[in-house]
């Protein structure tokens, strides 16, 4: 039994009934799907921003020892464990309850000079956090804190203070990774120079009525997140790439499909054919090599989310935006690869370089990323967490600085604390209470040349 599909209704010599006989055929699905997309998208807008008024925070200073010998790698195991934070969403939860991964803010911010490392999150996850830093630091102070954003209450432009802030980003892809702590290690003396004691540094140099934040919104990511590396790895060695095509790929593709399957000719080939080329991984120069394998390490680690921002405020009286910029923005600059990957500022959030309508779009990015920074990830939705990096990298941005960091404003535990050893021997002695028999009172007689007043009378 054959079946055959007459294509001699379709007409092809006009453009415009053509696409009226396209709409009418399959056409008309698209329009449907899209509007019910649309209400889906917002239904689920809804259901989460009603998860969102669930969320309770809390922020809390960590403080470590003077002495402190951990090297970040420390830290890094710190985020590994949050990483645990991430359960996979099921289908009901992001369509009706709506769930949204919870995001965590560490930060470091320095009040007039003074630092302080904070972690800001949803007070579920209070127990998690401070169990997985007494890990790693067992004489680390924890001690909840008020937010410290909420006291500045700002509109721009203000009459008494000015801001400056900025937001950061990847130049590359974010499978290709930046400098970490373990590039930072003397090869001769083996000593680790710490990458936090310029930022600490930069957050000393201001002073009474001036404050600088930096923050790191970091949202667990899945397992998967390194998938996205095998296409790029594919197009340096020069391999077939194998990548995988979603469900929307495949909708959008179906149309074009169809029309080239109705004007291609029965003479035309239907399928491209080619022998599959060996992959050039032996012609590789050093470089690319190099490239492969950072990437691979890269991948091989858990991944977070991260947006980076950090402002400058303060007075205006003592305002200098190179405080605020440079300083901070130069920190960052040590953790460049120009062969791999680099941060630069993103100039959608940078409060500075405009050129058309100053004043007017001024006004609007200081308001917005004062905002921006005080929502931390509150109100980001899948798809808005930002560019990933990994653990490693992670604890290269964020640490607790090694003793050597000689920072002098940089808040510390005083001493250390600690509990009586499980071996001291203890015996109980029953207390009997002591009784105290008067004595009698031994009198003597005065001087003799003692001088006595006569009685006045």
């Amino acid at each position: 039994m054959e079946f055959v599909i007459d294509f001699s209704g379709v007409p092809t010599n006009d453009p415009i009934a053509f696409g009226w006989w396209f709409f009418q055929t399959i056409g008309w699905i698209y329009p449907v799907f899209l509007f019910a997309y649309g209400l889906l998208i917002v239904w689920q807008n809804y259901i989460r921003n009603q998860y969102r008024k669930t969320r309770k925070y809390i922020l809390l200073a960590i403080d470590i020892p003077k002495d402190n010998e951990q090297s970040p790698r420390a830290v890094e195991n710190i985020f590994a464990h949050l990483a645990g934070a991430h359960q996979p969403l099921k289908f009901y939860q992001n369509w009706w309850d709506g769930e949204i991964p919870d995001s965590f803010s560490f930060e470091i911010i320095s009040i007039g000079g003074y630092i302080q490392f904070i972690i800001h999150m949803v007070e579920k996850y209070r127990d998690l956090v401070e169990a997985i830093i007494y890990a790693q630091y067992p004489n680390a102070e924890i001690t909840e804190i008020e937010n410290y954003t909420q006291k500045w209450n700002l509109k721009f432009p203000n009459d008494k203070y000015d801001l400056w802030g900025a937001e950061l980003k990847l130049k590359k892809n974010y499978v290709y990774p930046i400098i970490t702590y373990k590039e930072f290690e003397d090869s001769l003396s083996q000593e680790l120079k710490d990458p936090m004691a310029s930022l600490l540094e930069a957050l000393t140099r201001i002073g009474p009525g001036e404050e600088i934040w930096v923050q790191f919104v970091i949202t667990p990511a899945d397992n998967d997140w390194g998938d996205r590396a095998r296409s790029i790895i594919n197009k340096i060695i020069g391999a077939k790439d194998s990548g995988k095509k979603t469900i929307m790929d495949r909708i959008f593709e179906f149309p074009f499909a169809a029309l080239d399957a109705i004007i291609s000719t029965p003479g035309e080939e239907t399928a491209k054919r080619g022998d599959d080329a060996p992959n050039k991984i032996l012609y590789l120069t050093a470089g690319q090599k190099d490239e492969v394998a950072a990437i691979e390490h890269k991948i091989s680690r858990l991944g977070f989310h991260t947006r980076v921002r950090w402002l400058y405020l303060g007075d205006k009286t003592v305002f200098k935006k190179i405080k605020g910029n440079q300083g901070v923005y130069g920190s960052f600059k040590q953790f460049n690869d120009l062969g791999l990957n680099s941060f630069k500022p993103d100039t959608r959030y940078v409060t500075g370089g405009i050129v058309f309508f100053k004043k007017l779009r001024l006004k609007w990015r200081k308001n917005r990323i004062l905002l921006r920074y005080k929502d931390r990830g509150h109100s980001l939705s899948p798809g808005e967490y930002g560019f990933i990096l990994n653990t490693e990298e992670l604890a290269s941005l964020w640490h607790f600085p090694m003793m050597t960091v000689k920072a002098p404003l940089v808040k510390k535990t005083e001493s250390k604390k600690a509990e009586p050893p499980m071996s001291l021997p203890i015996t109980k002695i029953p207390l009997t209470p002591v009784v105290r028999q008067p004595s009698e009172a031994i009198k003597a007689s005065p001087p003799a040349n003692l001088p006595i007043e006569e009685e006045i009378k």
